[in-house]
């Protein structure tokens, strides 16, 4: 039987300059994303998802491959606020040769509960004040991909109660973040919700940051 294709890149040859001044562009966190991915590539392809969503898709580069290494067996959905960054993503999965639905959606607002078999996150995880998150919102510029608020938390922690509900009973949850965003506590939220933490999947260290991810399943997935 021929082997699925790995987790990789796709092109982004088709965005540019002016598209990445309205939506974020690829960087260490990124590619620490499709690492972790990759890594636990023999262990999605063996839960055989039907839904995998990425919220917050940006350029759609790792939706878009995502989308490539499980061809076939799923359908691939990408959210998020900025209607540039769904463009973009939408984009990028035509120019890679995948079928991704991306979709204008605050978190997971639009979905009915238990249907996503793999939910993945990068979200705006850069500690701020409050006030700096509120005017990036406002001014709608590129800040707002990465202005997290106190903590690097404030988008998280809308999205945390409503995870486990959103989640399929075998579904998986990888998270990205850094050490300022307290991965204890986030852990021993989703706990709070039947959310167990399999630890750190993969870590890195880009400039002053320590980025790590997470993944979360139910006891028994």
């Amino acid at each position: 039987m021929t082997a699925a294709p790995p987790v990789k890149l796709p092109d982004l040859a088709h965005l540019g300059s002016a598209d990445y001044e309205r939506v974020y562009e690829p960087s260490d966190d990124t590619f620490l994303l499709v690492d972790a991915l990759a890594a636990d590539m023999g262990r999605l392809r063996g839960r055989r998802p039907t839904v995998c969503i990425e919220i917050g898709s940006g350029s759609g580069c790792v939706i878009t491959s995502l989308a490539r290494a499980l061809a076939g067996s799923a359908a691939f959905l990408a959210s998020d606020v900025n209607p540039a960054a769904t463009a973009a993503t939408a984009a990028t999965a035509a120019a890679n040769g995948v079928s991704v639905q991306a979709l204008q959606m605050d978190l997971l607002t639009a979905l009915r509960p238990g249907c996503v078999d793999l939910l993945v996150f990068n979200p705006p995880y850069v500690p701020t004040s409050a006030e700096e998150l509120d005017e990036a919102v406002a001014r709608r510029d590129i800040s707002a991909a990465w202005a997290g608020g106190p903590r690097g938390r404030l988008v998280l922690d809308r999205l945390l109660p409503v995870v486990a509900a959103a989640l399929s009973p075998s579904g998986a949850f990888y998270l990205l973040g850094v050490r300022e965003n307290d991965p204890d506590d986030i852990a021993a939220r989703l706990a709070e919700h039947g959310l167990r933490s399999h630890d750190v999947v993969a870590e890195r260290r880009a400039q002053n940051e320590r980025l790590f991810v997470m993944r979360f399943a139910r006891e028994q997935a």
